[in-house]
């Protein structure tokens, strides 16, 4: 047993083997919702003014669909020791996906672009390591921004450089990511508030297929230990055995990127995100859709996998 009471024997970690999800990490959304108001909700981020009860009330709906679906879900305030007063200062901490990437060989920890959420990483840093995940790297300069990656396979990370992060910032991660990863891809998107985060303009939905908006995707390089070079990410990913099925703007802005594969073929998602046509086409490829529907959590101008602080996913079948 960990120091507060947290059983960590035995329990694997890591996201980047495309297998079946087995735990994620939540935190339930509480008074730190009253912050929020109509004078402020732009600057505490948010699209709106949350009604906190129905936000609550979604939001042990969604964990709820994740506990029947045999996703173990781990609240985040059970595994710190003393968070509540800081935990009441961070509105924005329910959007865990945010604050850290788990991969087998240990956490990237975010380092949180605003001052709004300044501090989420911290209480996540200190979760992660009651649970028995080592952080493999944390951001320690005061002007660094970071605010995650995405994990393409057990060889390859993306890094996108978007308002949430900053050159300097990924520039000096590249050679420890490089330690950890046989390659790095970074790509540069634009610095718009609907880009936010890499997980905005592509997502992994099996094997062989993923989901983009590849207008966002400005230019792409690819980083080993011997270097690097300019890619067309489309081209390098087909070589690669993967399609990417591209969304349109609209859907684009619906989160249409940004959903939770449950397993290989698998997507938890918004139910309003993809169009149609989109839907269909991924239906007849054969991919499965557990559908949510968002109402009150639309306030927070996320998704539901900017909810889900991804621990443990089980190797590829």
């Amino acid at each position: 047993m960990s120091p507060i009471g947290i059983d960590i024997a035995a329990k694997a970690y890591g996201c980047e083997h495309f297998g079946r999800l087995r735990r994620v990490m939540l935190h339930r959304p509480g008074e730190a919702l009253g912050l929020v108001n109509a004078d402020n909700y732009r600057q505490w981020l948010f699209d709106g003014v949350p009604d906190i009860p129905r936000f609550a009330d979604e939001h042990d709906r969604y964990r709820d669909l994740l506990e029947s679906l045999g996703v173990e879900v781990v609240e985040l305030g059970d595994c710190l020791a003393d968070g509540h007063e800081r935990i009441a200062r961070l509105p924005n901490l329910s959007y865990l996906h945010d604050t850290a990437v788990v991969s087998s060989r240990g956490a990237f920890v975010s380092r949180m672009a605003s001052r709004a959420r300044r501090g989420e990483e911290d209480l996540v840093h200190e979760a992660l390591t009651a649970l028995g995940i080592p952080v493999a790297h944390a951001f320690e300069e005061p002007e660094d921004a970071f605010e995650g990656c995405l994990l393409l396979s057990p060889e390859t990370l993306l890094v996108a450089d978007t308002e949430r992060h900053t050159a300097a910032t990924i520039a000096r991660f590249i050679p420890r990511a490089l330690e950890v990863f046989p390659e790095v891809i970074t790509v540069a998107v634009p610095k718009a508030r609907r880009f936010m985060h890499p997980d905005m303009i592509y997502n992994r939905v099996g094997h062989d297929l993923a989901l983009a908006y590849l207008p966002a995707f400005l230019s792409a390089e690819l980083w080993t230990r011997d270097g690097e070079r300019d890619i067309d990410f489309r081209r390098h990913m087909a070589d690669r055995g993967v399609e990417i099925v591209e969304v349109s703007d609209a859907e684009q802005r619906r989160w249409a990127c940004s959903f939770v594969p449950l397993e290989p073929g698998v997507v938890i998602h918004y139910d309003m995100a993809l169009a149609p046509d989109t839907r269909r086409r991924l239906e007849h490829r054969g991919v499965e859709f557990v559908l949510f529907r968002p109402d009150a959590i639309l306030a927070g101008g996320g998704s539901l996998r900017c909810l889900t602080l991804r621990l443990h996913r089980e190797p590829a079948p």
